[in-house]
């Protein structure tokens, strides 16, 4: 402080330094106090940032184990690949189909008659195209209805869902060349011309260089068409996309369960579940050799969700004493660690006498990862436990900056009735030195005192 530097020039005394230790001492209880609280929240809200993370990973887990993610997954091999692929819903019923693929399905492709040029002016008027069950129109306004131009207004249309226009030069001149976005036998081209000068109508006089058609597909002998070369719906869950017609070649297409899928699934959930046992370990555990004890040990908000959670792994689901209604049943204990554990061998198992037994006991609607990911989904939310302990937090943290700002207005006023007082007291000295001179200077004159000093 620059006002406090002149202090103890009266009195010769260090009051400067004085007053400095007096106000650090002043300070230092609740400095220390506030300190030792801020690192304590501090601590707290890196904590439950940790917990907040495991819990997000395992809601993520649970939910989409809850909604049979993955669990009912199936793969799908097709026994001549060049001629077509295939991909099933999960759950559908493992099988073998023999597929005939007799045709692929086409788009229609159509071609004007020949002008001269590309920039040759066509005509104005309006030119309405429809594929299908959709149509558009665009207008060429006159002395702007080239070939070129006419292409250009029928790309750029926001109207044309259905068709592209390109044009095609060879020796007899340029033609205007249409092609429907989609196969099928539905979505055939039609050009029809209105309005202007009439030259328009020379492009409704078209020749068919593609036509529309549906793909056709045997399987087990039984025809089926489809207006795209993906065929949904022959077989239920099924879907194939065709590659190559052969007609008269008999192929097989093989759907079985996907069981690395499933068991992948269960593990990432066992690996979530012990992540967060793992992290509340850290943070809520005491450990007697150091003496140190974790920044939420003792928390009840963390005590909580763990009490709840653990309620709901061990839920049975399904009639009690039935098999295949827990985690256990699927191979799921929980070791001398505390954590949880997976037995494949018990889950195959299981997989291998019934099935869907990770949808009823996990994916149910009573399974535990729904129970799980809806339960996680409200500690988690914008009003949830943990939300609220975050903000709790952080208002905490937020005190602490308001106490130190108090505390430094309470320091300045205490440093300020020190500097007063010591300025009053270094003031008092000064005088009382100068009287003391003043009266050694009389007594040194007074009759005697020479002669005395002399003898």
């Amino acid at each position: 402080m620059t006002g406090i530097r002149s202090l103890g020039a009266g009195s010769g005394l260090d009051l400067d330094s004085l007053v400095q230790r007096l106000v650090a001492a002043e300070r230092q209880p609740t400095e220390v106090r506030l300190a030792r609280n801020e690192a304590r929240f501090q601590s707290q809200l890196s904590a439950i940032g940790t917990i907040k993370g495991a819990l997000s990973a395992l809601r993520d887990a649970s939910q989409a184990l809850g909604g049979g993610g993955g669990l009912g997954a199936r793969t799908v091999t097709s026994s001549n690949t060049d001629l077509f692929t295939g991909t099933a819903a999960a759950g559908m019923a493992p099988g073998s189909f023999s597929v005939e693929v007799v045709s692929l399905a086409s788009a229609n492709k159509v071609a004007s008659d020949p002008v001269a040029a590309a920039d040759t002016q066509i005509g104005s008027g309006t030119l309405t195209l429809s594929v299908g069950d959709s149509s558009f129109s665009v207008t060429l306004e006159e002395g702007a209805g080239s070939l070129a131009e006419i292409r250009d207004a029928i790309n750029r249309s926001p109207d044309n869902k259905g068709v592209s226009a390109a044009i095609l030069n060879e020796d007899g001149g340029s033609r205007l060349v249409l092609t429907a976005r989609d196969t099928g036998a539905a979505n055939n081209i039609a050009i029809t011309a209105a309005g202007g000068d009439g030259g328009l109508a020379a492009l409704t006089t078209t020749t068919e260089l593609q036509a529309a058609a549906d793909a056709v597909v045997k399987v087990d002998t039984f025809t089926f068409s489809s207006a795209s070369n993906r065929v949904e719906g022959v077989v239920d869950g099924l879907t194939l996309d065709l590659v190559k017609a052969e007609p008269g070649t008999v192929e097989t297409v093989t759907i079985a369960e996907n069981r690395t899928a499933a068991v992948d699934k269960v593990r990432g959930l066992v690996e979530r579940l012990n992540a967060f046992t793992s992290a509340t370990s850290r943070v809520a555990s005491y450990n007697a050799d150091t003496g140190q004890a974790g920044p939420l040990l003792g928390d009840a908000t963390l005590r909580g969700i763990g009490s709840r959670i653990q309620q709901i792994l061990g839920t049975q689901v399904g009639t009690p004493g039935t098999p295949f209604n827990s985690l256990p049943a699927l191979g799921i204990t929980t070791n001398e660690a505390g954590l949880l554990a997976l037995d494949e061998s018990v889950l195959n198992r299981a997989l291998d006498e019934r099935p869907d037994v990770l949808n009823s006991v996990l994916a149910g609607e009573q399974g535990v990862a729904t129970a799980l990911g809806g339960y996680l989904n409200q500690v988690l939310g914008s009003n949830s436990l943990i939300a609220n302990r975050e903000q709790g937090l952080k208002s905490s943290l937020d005190g602490i900056g308001a106490q130190r700002e108090a505390l430094d207005r309470r320091i300045e006023s205490v440093e300020a009735r020190f500097v007063a007082q010591f300025s009053a007291l270094d003031g008092l000295v000064a005088q009382l030195s100068q009287t003391g001179d003043f009266l050694q200077q009389q007594l040194s004159n007074l009759p005697g005192v020479i002669g005395s000093r002399r003898n």
